[in-house]
């Protein structure tokens, strides 16, 4: 097959190396030395054009002679038309050599160009194929890819609904510990209670006891008290009765008093008046008495 890029230059540098080693540069011969690349066609259109360059650069090249050297010169020139008329006959079966090799090779590449024609439609065909295969294997690829999806945000969906009923599974635990720890505490508090219940019930019966006893001592008290009150009452009018019979004493005692204050000033003066009133006794005693 040929080989993609293949230049002027590249064939010409070839063409100039063989025709240095002394080898005509034929168009397999370029091939090889290209490493058996490039294709003949272009090979053969690259070496005609360097040998149409040849000639020309050979006689930009070619100085001027005097005019004495012509003769000499027209006959070498004769002589290498000769020899060019030969090597022309030489490229002319060269040519045909090389047109018979590219007919050959133009064959080749007819019968390749159809294999590879072949190939195409071939490869074409199979292309289409694949191409559906592929097309169908995008859509089952998609479609999977879309279960697959929904797969995962099932799973994920479980996934959380698994976490969170653990969750609430481990709050339910703690919550049932709580509960029965207060419960537990509760049927304590209700045992205490009961038990302070019953101290109550206990306490209460001594204390109504107690409150019978305090109501019995109590009725008791207040009949005393009345009894007290009356006998306080009977006491007071009793002492007022004795504050006035001892402000009736007191004032007869003052009375009294005076009165005998007086006798005793009547007594005093009497032994004065007894010679001479023997006779006044009896009425003092009995003034006497009749104050008694």
């Amino acid at each position: 097959m040929a080989r993609t890029g293949l230049t002027f230059e590249q064939v010409a540098a070839v063409a100039d190396a063989l025709t240095g080693e002394g080898h005509q540069p034929s168009i397999r011969a370029v091939r090889e030395k290209l490493g058996d690349t490039g294709s003949p066609n272009t090979i053969h259109k690259h070496l005609t054009a360097w040998r149409e360059a040849r000639p020309a650069a050979t006689a930009a090249a070619a100085p001027e002679l005097p005019k004495a050297l012509a003769t000499a010169i027209a006959a070498e020139i004769e002589r290498a038309a000769s020899q060019a008329r030969g090597e022309i006959e030489g490229r002319l079966v060269q040519a045909q050599a090389e047109a018979a090799e590219l007919a050959g090779a133009g064959e080749a590449l007819e019968a390749e160009r159809e294999a590879l024609a072949e190939q195409v439609m071939a490869l074409t065909s199979e292309r289409d194929t694949l191409a559906g295969k592929a097309a169908q294997q995008a859509a089952d690829l998609a479609d999977a890819q879309q279960r697959i999806e929904r797969e995962q945000h099932a799973a994920e969906a479980a996934r959380v609904e698994l976490a969170t009923a653990r969750v609430r599974a481990e709050q339910q635990a703690k919550a049932e510990i709580t509960q029965a720890a207060e419960l537990e505490r509760l049927r304590a508090a209700l045992a205490e209670a009961q038990q302070g219940r019953t101290a109550a019930e206990q306490q209460a019966a001594v204390l109504g006891a107690k409150l019978d006893a305090a109501a019995d001592r109590s009725v008791r008290a207040e009949a005393r008290i009345e009894q007290l009150e009356q006998q306080a009452a009977k006491t007071a009018q009793e002492l007022r009765e004795a504050q006035t019979k001892a402000q009736v004493a007191g004032h007869e005692a003052a009375r009294l008093a005076g009165h005998l204050e007086a006798l005793h000033q009547a007594q005093t003066a009497a032994p004065e008046q007894s010679q001479g009133r023997g006779k006044g006794k009896a009425p003092i005693q009995g003034s006497l008495d009749v104050g008694s």
